[in-house]
């Protein structure tokens, strides 16, 4: 090992782009999905098949509202890492250059 620590800002900031991207691409899938299950909605032949569904939807709506908060988390955290990690590098150069 080297001794050094080697970090790069603009993989950092991919990742953090990426993770949005990403979840954003889940949102929209969602949502697609969620329209095609209500456009069957007249095809409910039971009340409780119906409610059933609904029961489901709920669930996932909320499993997938806690997956948001954690992951827009993480994009919070690696883009404050990035920023921190800058700030360090930026500060420790200019005390070797004297400025």
């Amino acid at each position: 090992m080297s001794g050094r620590i080697q970090y790069d800002f603009a993989a950092l900031g991919d990742l953090q782009g990426g993770l949005n991207n990403q979840f954003q691409r889940l949102e929209d899938l969602a949502a697609q999905l969620k329209r095609q299950v209500a456009a069957l909605d007249g095809n409910w032949r039971s009340p409780a098949a119906k409610s059933a569904y609904e029961q489901a939807q709920q669930h996932w709506d909320q499993v997938f509202a806690q997956s948001r908060e954690q992951l827009v988390g993480l994009g919070r955290g690696v883009g404050n890492a990035r920023n921190v990690m800058h700030e360090t590098d930026s500060m420790i150069a200019r005390r070797f250059s004297g400025a």
